[in-house]
């Protein structure tokens, strides 16, 4: 029974997601946060969530000195 309640609400999860404007999900599982908690990032662009060009912060790119 627990199973089925399981796939239910992994079916709901992606139904309502494919309804949203978002574009992108990455699941990830943990058993270090406690069962049902969801956590949504919002970031600008494909990059990688919190990597430094998506936080503004890019090691790699040279200043416009003008």
């Amino acid at each position: 029974m627990g199973d089925e309640k399981t796939i239910e609400e992994i079916v709901d999860l992606l139904d309502n997601f494919s309804k949203s404007e978002t574009s992108r999900m990455k699941v990830k599982v943990s058993e270090e946060l406690p069962d049902g908690t969801l956590i949504r990032e919002y970031h600008h662009g494909r990059c990688d969530i919190k990597s430094p060009f998506a936080k503004g912060t890019p090691f790699d790119v040279l200043e416009d000195k003008r």
